[in-house]
């Protein structure tokens, strides 16, 4: 319950979330494991007991975000099968459970200051990026959490993540394993091939019929009109709730009052100058002969000379010379500092000495000053009004959501209950499938949910989704249309393309291992083997010479399948492979030379190091992981899984 409020953290349990689904294994962040629920339980680690709530509540979130992931590939997907689901959620379960308990046996500790420090940095909780504790203790309590309950799993969590990098963040990598490395991946081979491309050899030949109704039988997926739903929902938003907010003029006054601060405006002062730019390159003697034009100009000034007509003549800082050098108003922390400095020295009509800048030397003139002042209650009412009903309807808003969830959880049949009891209309959506959508059915979140077994088959209300800040919906199906195929007669005419297109492709085949054989030939008796060898065969030669692993002007698929073959012995390494564009290539690899170890920038030797460290420190986690569940008593309870 309240999914809608765990989804707006963006911290460590929506981090937790995509670790469960990313990772093979998940070490850490499973914190609801410590969650009670009753006396039923699906597994225990060392006497420690999983609650089927917890296992329930992350498998529902696993399928939806499989269902997400997958997109337009989630129809037949084996990821989506259930049995390695339940599977995947009561192993990292019992991981977490196990780290756990390991790191506190260990000793390893959390401190009040590392765990306060978390809170406060976790965007969740702040409003105007900076912590807000009334709104750190509702999204608790909507999270049906205490603070300290909260507190003691964040404290769980750092616990064992200190444990997993004491083990991830200590590896090493020998410096003849890196070497080694660097070696083949900077390593070069003297490249030919022979493309043959089966879109040139593809024809208008008949299909026949009997192929065509194969492969619609044998490829009914790739013809199927996905499962679609219709869902009635009902939304709320904060934004919607505005109006609803009766405003009092004494609130307002009274925070107006407690933010009479917010209102200052501080001291700003106008001034113009006259810019005299100094070169960047400039040395000693070239920036004293500037420093002098200034002073002949202050001079010029002093004398009675308009400061706005030599400012627009004399000037380099052309934007302003335009208007007499004026520089409107400004407060502290805008100008340069020693400019800034000279500025709030001055008095109303006095000048300044040429004060030195990164940019030259200025000659200022301050011509007014404005006092700090604070904006009046009028000013600022409606600035205040706006702030006081925002927060008034994200209040309304989280109190409407509890309610929301409360009376669809109780009535999960219908949405009618609800809607009566908050005054809510219940809308309807358009049909979607579980990769695309319109309306609210745009969100992947939406279409996992609608998707669910609990929703889709089971019948019931969903819990409530976010779909923007302080706008969430719940939804319950109210049409299904199960998956459907495309008639035969509808796309026979692609079916015929893609035979046609199959046909080419082994037709480059064939012509690819001619090619293959005649070179081999060629090699076997001493000779070098030339485009002259392959001139009546529909295919292109090709001889790039050496190339590294990331040369650019080779297919890709050639240069993987070149890098894949032998180092050439007594003669030169050849091989022919199908390309993923369905062309077909044979490779011929005559010479290979190692990475030169002293030419291997030091930038990308340790980013490789960075890399092979990576890769084995998660490979020596999970060696520890397995060493640690062979030593433990664990015991899963199939049953309830």
């Amino acid at each position: 319950m309240l999914r809608f409020i765990r989804e707006r953290a963006r911290g460590f349990i929506a981090w937790v979330i995509f670790i469960l689904i990313a990772i093979p294994f998940a070490f850490w962040g499973i914190n609801s494991y410590f969650e009670g629920g009753g006396d039923v339980y699906v597994a225990k680690v060392n006497g420690e007991e999983i609650s089927a709530r917890t296992y329930q509540r992350l498998l529902v979130q696993e399928r939806i975000f499989r269902q997400q992931l997958l997109g337009e590939d989630a129809v037949d997907s084996p990821f989506l099968d259930d049995t390695l689901i339940k599977r995947n959620v009561i192993e990292r379960l019992v991981n977490s459970a196990l780290l756990t308990q390991v790191a506190l046996e260990a000793g390893f500790q959390v401190g009040d200051e590392l765990l306060r420090t978390r809170i406060l940095s976790e965007p969740q909780f702040q409003r105007d990026g900076r912590f807000d504790g009334q709104l750190y203790r509702r999204i608790l309590n909507s999270m049906g959490l205490t603070e300290p309950a909260y507190e003691a799993e964040l404290r769980r969590d750092l616990l064992v993540a200190q444990l997993m990098n004491g083990v991830s963040e200590t590896t090493f990598v020998p410096e003849p394993a890196l070497e080694r490395l660097l070696l083949l991946q900077y390593q070069q081979r003297s490249l030919a091939y022979f493309l043959v491309e089966a879109a040139g050899l593809m024809t208008e030949e008949p299909i026949d019929e009997a192929a065509v109704e194969a492969y619609y039988q044998e490829n009914q997926s790739r013809f199927a009109i996905p499962e679609q739903v219709r869902v009635a929902y009902l939304e709320l938003a904060a934004a919607d709730l505005l109006d609803e907010v009766e405003v009092d003029e004494e609130i307002l006054r009274r925070l107006y009052e407690e933010r009479r601060s917010d209102f200052m405006v501080e001291e700003e002062r106008r001034v113009r100058h006259i810019l005299v730019a100094v070169p960047e390159d400039a040395d000693e003697d070239a920036d004293r002969a500037v420093r002098e034009k200034a002073q002949r100009i202050l001079q010029r000034l002093e004398g009675g000379e308009s400061f706005e007509e030599l400012a627009k003549t004399l000037s380099d800082d052309t934007a302003s010379a335009k208007d007499g050098g004026d520089l409107g108003y400004f407060g502290r922390g805008v100008m340069p500092k020693p400019f800034e400095e000279r500025v709030f020295a001055l008095q109303v009509g006095e000048m300044s000495e040429p004060v030195r800048t990164r940019f030259g030397y200025h000659i200022i003139e301050l011509t007014d000053i404005r006092p700090a002042h604070g904006r009046s209650f009028g000013e600022v009412r409606d600035v205040l009004e706006q702030e006081y009903r925002e927060q008034r309807a994200e209040d309304l808003f989280f109190d409407l959501a509890d309610r929301l969830t409360d009376l669809t959880y109780e009535s999960p049949d219908t949405l009618e209950v609800a809607a009566r009891e908050l005054g809510l209309e219940i809308q309807m959506s358009d049909y979607f499938s579980r990769d695309a959508g319109t309306g609210i059915a745009a969100d992947p979140k939406v279409r996992g949910a609608a998707f669910n077994p609990d929703v889709l088959e089971a019948g019931n209300n969903s819990e409530p989704i976010t779909i923007g800040d302080n706008h969430l919906v719940v939804l319950r199906v109210k049409d299904h249309k199960p998956v459907s195929h495309r008639p035969l007669e509808e796309v026979r005419a692609d079916i015929e393309q893609i035979l046609r297109l199959e046909r080419a492709r082994k037709r480059a085949e064939e012509i690819g291992e001619q090619a293959r054989m005649r070179l081999q030939e060629t090699m076997a008796a001493g000779q070098v083997p030339n485009a002259q060898l392959l001139t009546e065969l529909a295919g292109q030669w090709a001889e790039p010479g050496w190339v590294d692993r990331r040369a650019q002007g080779v297919p890709p698929d050639v240069l993987r399948l070149a890098f894949s073959l032998p180092r050439p012995q007594e003669s030169a390494s050849i091989a022919g492979r199908r390309l993923s564009s369905g062309d077909y290539a044979v490779v011929v690899v005559s010479e290979v030379r190692d990475g030169d170890l002293n030419q291997i920038p030091g930038s990308e030797r340790q980013a490789l190091r960075q890399q092979l460290l990576r890769r084995v420190g998660m490979e020596e986690s999970e060696a520890v992981l397995e060493s640690l569940k062979a030593q433990a008593e664990i015991e899963i309870r199939q049953e309830q899984l």
